[in-house]
């Protein structure tokens, strides 16, 4: 790339990122594995919006909760201490990413300060992401946010970038693991059809009917099992509904973040004689953080009654980084805080091992209670084999028995005599098994007496009934 196409590229990025509706990512991020909740996938657009791309560093960024929710479209007040819970979550969310040049493991926030009195975060990147988010110069894509704003699910959120950064291919292809991967859900939905409806349909659907683009996927199978996807990005032939003037978005960099820290700290500061212009002289000398501790200590100590002329001491606080006491007590709390998020993962860790316990002991009961009635019952074998072909021949769709008779395994097509078939696809814990346990599920009562042995310890672990199935 010459010189003059250089330039070109760069003023295009910097009208990009000065654009409402468009941000920056480096594909690197896009195809990182890390997991957010939709609430922090737009929260985490919201401060991309923001952010100046054209810097060397980040500065921190302010969310005033009333302009996140016109973000998002939302009403009602209890917004704010949902968000700062979603918020501290994301402290604790990791990024990773690895390829032949490069390995990211970062944390995607690295802190926040919430003011209460303004209903405001004060949010900073960590350093690790400014090579996918600042001063891209290649291997980035621009994503449209109006795109995602619309949608409920995460996986159709995390889709419709893959989609984006792969459009020019037009087709694509990931391993059924390198999605779970990327989407940190490799221990949920085992079993392919619920991860087919729960994540691929859904997010398919969902995009279909709100962004301008969405995929077609067809199955890639080694033998009867399905491995890999292979995607095709559409565009969208819908009318979306798209406001160029969409307030909620155009005004998300005002008011600036400055103007609000300066404000706050003018509020706290003003029944000690201290004017506005001393305020903004302190900021023009000094970081937020030291000016914020010089204050705090300060009124704690006038608190005490060991300060007579605050205003004094107030000049004399803010202007020296030597505050020991309150940075002890500062790294203290955080230790302890650290201690607690560890130990709330250990405890979240156990129930998670127990909740998995209760369900695969379920599940072999359940399986080890069926060997026992159709081997009790070989006719029924036969029979179940008859009602699984009548099934998929109605024009009622049964989407389960449909799967289960495609993934039936047999040399010579599918044979109610040919029991050692029946064994085998039985035994497989595939869909057809599925099939199985569920019509004798409704037609021996053994298995409703099995279930009543463990719901009552599996509701206490907050297990579905459905997760019982």
């Amino acid at each position: 790339m010459d010189n003059q196409e250089a330039s070109k590229r760069e003023q295009a990025l910097i009208a990009i990122s000065k654009d409402p509706f468009r941000v920056i990512k480096g594909n690197p991020l896009i195809e990182a594995k890390f997991e957010l909740t939709p609430i922090q996938t737009k929260l985490f657009l919201f401060l991309l919006a923001k952010l100046d791309t054209s810097k060397n560093s980040f500065e921190p960024m302010i969310v005033v909760v009333k302009d996140f929710q016109k973000f998002i479209g939302t009403k009602g007040d209890s917004l704010y201490n949902h968000l700062k819970k979603e918020v501290e979550k994301m402290i604790g969310k990791r990024v990773y990413y690895k390829d032949d040049n490069v390995e990211l493991n970062s944390s995607l926030i690295s802190g926040y300060l919430y003011l209460e009195k303004e209903g405001a975060f004060l949010v900073e990147f960590p350093s690790l992401l400014k090579p996918f988010l600042l001063q891209l110069k290649e291997n980035f894509t621009v994503i449209d946010i109006r795109n995602i704003l619309g949608l409920d699910s995460s996986y159709a959120m995390r889709f419709y970038d893959i989609c984006k950064e792969k459009e020019k291919l037009r087709i694509f292809q990931y391993t059924i693991s390198e999605i779970k991967e990327m989407f940190s859900i490799e221990n949920k939905y085992k079993n392919y059809f619920d991860f087919k409806i729960k994540v691929i349909v859904q997010a398919r659907n969902e995009l279909q009917e709100n962004s301008e683009l969405y995929f077609d996927f067809e199955e890639i199978k080694q033998g009867k099992k399905v491995i890999a996807l292979r995607f095709t990005v559409i565009k969208n032939t819908k009318k979306l509904n798209r406001d160029e003037n969409d307030s909620s978005i155009t005004s998300i960099d005002s008011p600036n973040h400055t103007d609000i820290l300066i404000n706050d700290v003018y509020k706290t500061v003003q029944d000690f004689n201290i004017g506005l212009v001393t305020v903004q002289s302190w900021f023009d000398k000094f970081p937020y953080l030291q000016i914020k501790q010089g204050i705090d200590y300060t009124l704690h100590q006038h608190k005490k009654g060991k300060i007579k002329d605050v205003a004094s001491y107030l000049q004399k606080m803010v202007s020296t980084i030597e505050m020991t006491d309150i940075q002890d007590k500062s790294q203290k709390e955080k230790r302890v805080k650290l201690e607690r998020i560890q130990q709330d993962k250990e405890d979240k860790l156990l129930v998670e091992q127990h909740r998995d316990s209760i369900k695969n002991n379920y599940f072999l009961r359940k399986k080890s209670l069926a060997n026992d009635i159709l081997k009790a019952n070989p006719n029924l074998l036969g029979q179940l084999i008859e009602v699984l072909k009548e099934e998929t021949k109605t024009e009622e769709n049964n989407l389960l028995a449909e799967l289960a008779l495609e993934n039936y395994k047999s040399s010579q097509g599918i044979n109610d005599n040919n029991l050692d078939d029946f064994w085998v696809n039985f035994n497989m814990d595939g869909t057809f098994q599925s099939y199985i346990l569920g019509k004798l599920n409704t037609m021996f009562n053994e298995f409703q007496t099995l279930r009543d042995d463990f719901s009552a310890e599996a509701k206490q672990l907050g297990i579905t009934e459905i997760e019982l199935f």
